[in-house]
């Protein structure tokens, strides 16, 4: 069991205070990165088992399982079942009968791993709780989050949300009162949050087409040279993210999907990430017939390439969707780099977050600017929260760590407030845009989405189910206050031949709200309209365009 420091202590003993008087309560365990947050959480464990309670803790990603699967499993032995999605049917059987039977006092797992049946629940901890990975966007839509509150609330057990950075609903819901806050300052032990060094692309990169800046080359090679290890982040997979044709300018896109293809090299095929449709590369253009077909943008296999002809003796692991396929991919891929095998772990944002090496005194990021730019109203939340995740990764041990953040936007305010890993000025800035634009957690919103393969029926279906709202909120549910956008195509508005449109309402999610829902969709069912258009409602999706 861990020694926790007198700040992790003082934590530790508040959260288990809150579940003494038989009642249910919501916590925020906020601490910086690299505070020590899991030794609170598996102390807090310890104590619930001592008074014959169990508990559920989540994490938001298989690649985080690992790590904290090891260190549970070194206090709790036997007693721990862990639960994700790369179990098998079998396996997955045999945990639920396991917990079933009283065998099981801690269940770990990611988000299904919410519906465990454990008896004497005490408590459901959800690590990293502003990750997108646990709202579920296929049927059944659910939010962890949401299954966990009626949990802790039907159970009278304690809800807490843990994290260095987390989602500005959560933490409003703290600043407000309706949760109680619990902070941890200070790194634990004796190490220091990282020096920062934010790059300008623009003048600063090795050559007009490199990826690396010469302040970024330099400190990896000082990593190389004296034994340490470097983690490099770049949030796109393949090895370009579109091919181009340089004389009519057309983008080679997938044929069941409106969305442009990206370059494997390691098969020499352009591929599809959303339908999985791949086809061989050519230069030929399909619209034109020229031979002058180029791939532009960068993913991790371009990166990684680069880094080979950079550092050709460095021992280079890359982590992407494509990389850890395999069963136990993930786990072995992570040890090895623990173990020291590898120099440079380069990967997507499961890189980012939850990672601890004590090895690791350097971080990079090779483009700061790819998030945030997108047109969804979280974008800059994403950005600060990757940013200053994987900024954390650096300088755990006894080595004083370095980040680097290579950007074309060097004054950038999101970029400079997670330099300086300052979650409550970001804070205050993003919720007053949030209350000017009236998003969450000013609102709620749900989002009606409509699919189907022929566009000018699902169109018509989007245009008459927004006819259809207007008339319940002129009648019988005029006391409805609700701001719609749309109907309109989603970004990507077909996957897999499948055409999609989305209407977009800020509410409040009440039950008279859910009631409007209810009703509307059963006269859905009841109209040839949306014969052949699937029509589903999610209530604060991850992602509404």
């Amino acid at each position: 069991e861990p020694v926790l420091s007198e700040e992790q202590a003082r934590a530790k003993n508040l959260l288990y205070a809150l579940t003494l008087d038989g009642k249910p309560h919501a916590a925020l365990l906020h601490g910086v990165t690299g505070s020590g947050k899991t030794s609170v959480v598996l102390s807090l464990c310890r104590s619930l088992i001592d008074d014959g309670k169990t508990a559920i803790v989540l994490v938001p990603e298989i690649a985080l399982t690992w790590q904290s699967v090891s260190a549970f499993a070194a206090v709790f032995g036997g007693r721990l079942a862990v639960i994700h999605s790369r179990l098998s049917g079998g396996e997955r059987l045999d945990t639920f009968r396991r917990i079933r039977r009283g065998e099981v006092d801690i269940v770990l797992g990611t988000r299904s791993a919410v519906f465990a049946p454990l008896e004497r629940l005490g408590a459901v901890i959800i690590d990293e709780e502003q990750e997108h990975t646990y709202k579920s966007e296929q049927t059944p839509r659910y939010s962890a989050k949401d299954v966990a509150r009626f949990r802790c609330a039907y159970h009278k057990a304690l809800l807490v949300f843990s994290s260095a950075t987390p989602s500005v609903e959560t933490y409003a819901k703290a600043m407000s009162g309706q949760y109680t806050i619990n902070r941890l300052t200070k790194r634990y032990s004796s190490s220091e949050l990282p020096n920062v060094r934010i790059v300008d692309m623009l003048t600063d990169a090795l050559s007009q087409s490199s990826n690396f800046s010469e302040e970024l080359k330099n400190r990896l090679q000082y990593n190389l040279d004296n034994g340490r290890q470097s983690i490099l982040l770049i949030n796109r997979r393949g090895y370009n993210t579109f091919a181009e044709c340089k004389a009519c300018g057309h983008v080679m896109t997938c044929p069941s999907c409106s969305i442009s293809m990206t370059y494997h090299h390691a098969n020499g095929r352009l591929m599809c990430h959303y339908c999985g449709y791949s086809e061989p590369f050519t230069d030929t253009c399909p619209e034109c017939g020229s031979h002058d077909v180029r791939y532009s943008g960068t993913g991790t296999q371009k990166i990684e390439d680069e880094l080979s002809v950079i550092f050709p003796n460095a021992r280079i692991l890359r982590m992407d969707a494509d990389s850890t396929m395999g069963r136990y991919s993930h786990e072995n891929k992570l040890k090895d780099f623990s173990d020291g095998k590898y120099d440079i772990l380069l990967g997507t944002q499961m890189v980012a977050k939850g990672l601890d090496f004590e090895n690791v005194t350097l971080v990079g990021v090779i483009n700061a600017d790819q998030q945030l730019n997108n047109d969804d109203f979280r974008s800059q939340e994403r950005t600060f929260d990757l940013l200053t995740q994987v900024v954390g990764r650096a300088g755990r041990g006894k080595y004083e760590g370095t980040a680097v953040i290579q950007t074309c936007n060097p004054e950038n305010d999101v970029i400079q407030i997670a330099a300086r890993q300052d979650y409550d000025t970001f804070f205050i800035d993003e919720l007053k845009t949030r209350k000017l634009l009236i998003y969450p957690p000013y609102c709620d919103i749900c989002l009606v989405g409509f699919v189907g393969e022929n566009e000018a029926k699902v169109r018509s279906a989007s245009q008459k189910f927004t006819d259809m709202l207007k008339k319940e909120l002129s009648g019988n549910y005029s006391d409805q206050k609700i701001i719609a956008l749309g109907p309109m195509t989603a970004r990507v508005s077909k996957i897999s031949n499948k055409f999609r449109y989305r209407l977009i309402l800020k509410c409040k999610n009440s039950k008279r709200f859910r009631a409007l829902m209810s009703d509307l969709l059963k006269k859905v069912g009841s109209d040839r309209v949306f014969g052949d258009v699937s029509v589903y409602i999610d209530i604060n999706p991850e992602n509404i365009i």
